[in-house]
């Protein structure tokens, strides 16, 4: 018999695994929403973007902040303006309301961003990190051979045509700093994956992309960090908001942008990132929209190849690993 968190306030739908919904406190002011199983489901994310919506349409007193994540969404609230049992009396509410809104489609812009894969600054980096950290690890002195390796590829070129073969759909945003996005390869058929650094990195540069776990992240700073480093793109953060793509906010991407990747030379990458900030470069950006149902179609159409990819990782994860 599993032991129940005293933490855990109530259960949603708890017989429909799929379908659950675990509402527990996290600290005096926070409640923590969860989705389903711990595991990754577009599903799961697109739910929780309607439950947001939802509640942010309610204009509860008291509710102060609402932090989605991957498959959770952290609720920042006043207990004295409003009491904990109709806190969650309007989660319940928003959640029944969900089925009439999750299968319309969610606003989801294409965003094209140049990466210059392989680099020198992220190689200049994982060098620096080999010699004032860790000298030897599966991981070095390569993060790209590394990923091959993980995923049963046949090198870094390999690499390269998987992660440009996908977009790659942002369900998060701050998975490190000032807006860095968490976002996942759309089509399962080229998901690749690989653990972060152990330990991590004491820097990583600014405009550097990189792959942990199943999740891609671009770094727009320079900051710590652990994922494996592939290559790197333009600025992305935009403190001044001076060019156009940043009017609305300081960072570029919002929560369901799919992201497509187009490969450049190292060179021309300094070109576009110098005209980032000085508003010569234009971002390519067009608006669209996103199905669920659509896509998970799409994934049950491809999921014989997906499987074989799946286990052609499951197969190479252990020998790359090795000393980890």
């Amino acid at each position: 018999m599993g032991i129940k968190s005293e933490a855990v306030i109530c259960v949603l739908n708890e017989n429909t695994p799929d379908r659950k919904v675990v509402i527990r406190m996290s600290g005096n002011d926070y409640v923590l929403v969860e989705y389903g199983e711990m595991k990754l489901d577009v599903g799961y994310r697109v739910r929780l973007y309607w439950l947001e919506k939802i509640i942010r349409q309610m204009q509860v007193a008291g509710i102060r902040e609402l932090s989605p994540g991957v498959r959770s969404m952290l609720i920042y609230y006043d207990s004295l303006t409003l009491p904990l049992n109709r806190l969650v009396e309007v989660i319940r509410m928003a959640e029944k309301s969900i089925a009439a809104y999750e299968d319309q489609p969610v606003p989801s812009r294409l965003v094209k961003l140049p990466i210059a894969f392989h680099d020198e600054k992220c190689l200049a980096y994982v060098r620096k990190y080999m010699e004032s950290v860790r000298a030897e690890a599966p991981y070095l002195p390569d993060n790209m051979e590394f990923v091959a390796r993980c995923n049963g590829l046949d090198g870094v070129e390999k690499v390269q045509e998987y992660f440009l073969a996908t977009e790659h759909l942002v369900i998060g945003l701050g998975d490190v700093y000032l807006g860095a996005p968490c976002a996942v390869p759309l089509d399962p058929r080229y998901r690749m994956s690989a653990p972060k650094y152990n330990p991590a990195r004491t820097m990583t540069p600014e405009g550097a992309v990189g792959i942990g776990g199943a999740f891609m992240c671009i770094y727009p700073m320079e900051s710590p960090g652990g994922y494996q480093l592939i290559g790197r793109t333009v600025p992305f953060w935009d403190t001044w908001q001076l060019n156009d793509a940043f009017r609305e906010a300081p960072w570029l991407l919002r929560p369901f942008d799919r992201v497509q990747f187009v490969a450049v030379s190292e060179e021309e990458l300094d070109r576009m990132g110098a005209g980032v900030h000085n508003n010569t470069y234009q971002f390519e950006i067009a608006d669209g929209e996103f199905e669920i149902g659509a896509y998970e179609e799409f994934c049950r159409q491809v999921e014989p190849q997906a499987l074989a990819f799946r286990r052609r990782q499951a197969e190479s994860i252990g020998l790359a690993t090795q000393g980890y």
